[in-house]
């Protein structure tokens, strides 16, 4: 019994982190610097007044470099006196507690240990992306592929590919009540052909809570070819087939995050519904920092029960239902944008990041579940609905050590008939106001549900609009739970600079419709924002581990809730 708990403890940490390395979600991994900073880069290495070095460099205490400098392909160390600005291209950067920089530090292609115990004066800017160049003398080119476009001689040229093909077993998404955990198992083939690739993806979906029982017939498929065409910028094609468990709202918490909170604790953060279908998808990318896509979809959505899914602790304690959706067979248009300028992926200090999707949706709906408003949908015609999704999130350095981030969303019925349970919204958990408790009837009616009084089984959401604003103060604690011991502190090791964060969350959900109904507004009525729930709170964050209380401010009575994230809030 204690080896198949570890041996599932592990699987929860490993395949999904495993899934990520290997591109199971291309949006967290940028291979294309941003035009902008590789011209920036370029201007500021060759401008003759800067001192450039290629290969390892390092600065010793006491010594001083007057003016700017450059290091092509470092390690780059430093324990002295900069008075101008640093820039390390494809190396990373090893400050010492007595290193000084007058200017900004800019590295690119590489990641700085350090930075919260040395002084730079100016802001310090990290990008993964490597620079991808060609030498010309002492001077440097920006190789137009990693900037959306490339000289037509240079596609001649030999060039390591990532073609291949391989095996997959990883993580088909979190561990959830509905199927344990959902593994990926089949060949994945990838080819590189200098203007573009093309990818195969071929998997059956195997579930842990009930493929391997005896007399059950569950097992997914999930089958997915995409042609890109374009070195940087470019044009996608794409097609896939899927029988697949997905998830109602899927934007607040990580997939990790849910997985882990599920087969460890027995909590469930997200609802599931069967998903079957197929989709066709053609759009345009520049890189991975903007993806526009069309997509057509036929589904059949199905509702799915909660199974006694085996977890490390808490064994005995009950699930919380897995909600009754709606059982519906519908074609689905989809229009989405995803636009991303943040410095770094997994902890930004400034940019943009957007998502908006609009989506027509047209069909049957065979069965309805149980929902606190009665709906009806028009006999003798098929169903048809508009539903919108706008995520913003801008990231602001303030300071050398301080940040001010801000996050709307926003989004639901647009038009059309009442929306599917599937496709409702709610403003209720640890990613959106974690002040108050998750999915419990607190009496009365309910606006991060939209439920009045003891709602369907499950506590499901049933919003047909949400709003939330959230805004975060972050600055640096100089404060790590690693670091180098004595004066070995070139030995890279494991470290994570912590900041303290100061939170404040509001949002609600409404109904749309009759005035006179409970919690329901005209269509171009947004609710007074003394209505809103609100919280405040503060945490301590090292990036892998985050502490957090949290205040209902809305509902003074409530007491502070503590909880933890394994990533940012936003």
């Amino acid at each position: 019994m204690l080896m198949r708990r570890l041996a599932l403890a592990l699987a929860l940490v490993v395949l999904p982190a495993a899934a990520a390395a290997q591109g199971a979600d291309t949006t967290l991994d940028r291979d294309v610097l941003p035009r902008d900073v590789a011209q920036e880069v370029v201007r500021l290495y060759n401008t003759p007044s800067t001192a450039r070095t290629v290969g390892a460099f390092a600065l010793p205490a006491g010594r001083v470099v007057s003016g700017d400098v450059a290091v092509l392909e470092g390690p780059v160390t430093i324990a002295g006196h900069v008075s101008g600005t640093v820039l390390a291209v494809n190396a990373d950067v090893s400050l010492a507690p007595s290193a000084r920089i007058d200017g900004d530090l800019l590295v690119v292609g590489g990641t700085v240990r350090g930075q919260s115990l040395a002084y730079v004066g100016g802001e310090i800017r990290i990008y993964r992306d490597r620079l991808r160049y060609t030498r010309d003398g002492e001077r440097i080119v920006a190789d137009s592929a990693g900037q959306g476009g490339e000289s037509w001689w240079r596609r001649f040229e030999p060039r390591r590919t990532a073609s291949g093909s391989k095996i997959q077993v990883a993580s088909a998404g979190a561990y959830n009540r509905v199927e344990g955990l959902p593994v990926n198992l089949g060949p994945q083939m990838y080819r590189d052909f200098g203007d573009g690739s093309a990818r195969l993806d071929a998997y059956v979906v195997l579930r842990t809570a009930s493929s391997f029982r005896d007399g059950a017939n569950d097992v997914g498929h999930n089958l997915r070819g995409e042609l890109r065409l374009g070195n940087g910028r470019g044009v996608l094609v794409g097609a896939s087939a899927y029988d697949l468990v997905s998830p109602v709202e899927s934007w607040q918490l990580s997939t990790l995050e849910t997985g882990l909170a599920a087969g460890l604790f027995r909590r469930d953060y997200r609802d599931y519904f069967g998903q079957r279908g197929e989709r066709v998808e053609a759009g345009l990318f520049d890189g991975q920092r903007a993806t526009f896509t069309l997509s057509y979809a036929d589904e059949h959505w199905s509702p799915r029960r909660a199974r006694n899914a085996w977890t490390l602790f808490r064994p005995n304690a009950p699930w919380r239902a897995n909600p009754v959706f709606d059982d519906a067979h519908l074609r689905l248009l989809n229009a989405t944008l995803r636009l991303d300028t943040r410095s770094d992926v997994d902890n930004p200090w400034a940019g943009w990041y957007v998502l908006a999707d609009l989506e027509h949706g047209s069909g049957r709906m065979d069965a309805l579940g149980p929902s606190t408003e009665p709906r009806a949908y028009p006999a003798g015609r098929a169903a048809r609905y508009d539903r919108g999704f706008l995520d913003v999130r801008r990231y602001n350095r303030i300071s050398r050590h301080a940040q001010l981030n801000l996050r709307l969303v926003t989004g639901g019925w647009l038009g059309g008939d009442p929306l599917p349970l599937e496709r409702r919204l709610s403003v209720d958990g640890y990613g959106a106001l974690p002040g108050f408790e998750f999915r419990t009837p607190r009496g009365g009616d309910d606006v991060a549900t939209c439920t009045a009084g003891a709602g369907p089984p499950g506590y499901p959401a049933q919003c047909d609009r949400i709003a939330l604003a959230q805004v975060e103060y972050r600055s640096e604690l100089h404060v790590r739970l690693f670091d180098w011991a004595g004066d070995d502190w070139v030995i890279p090791h494991l470290n994570a600079d912590g900041a303290w964060v100061l939170f404040m969350d509001a949002g609600r959900g409404w109904m749309v419709g009759d005035s006179s109904a409970p919690m329901t507004y005209s269509r171009g009525v947004i609710p007074d924002f003394a209505t809103f729930r609100t919280d405040i709170g503060a945490g301590l964050d090292f990036d892998v581990l985050g502490l957090y209380v949290a205040k209902p401010l809305s509902n003074g009575g409530l007491p502070a809730r503590l909880f933890v994230r394994l990533q940012h809030r936003f």
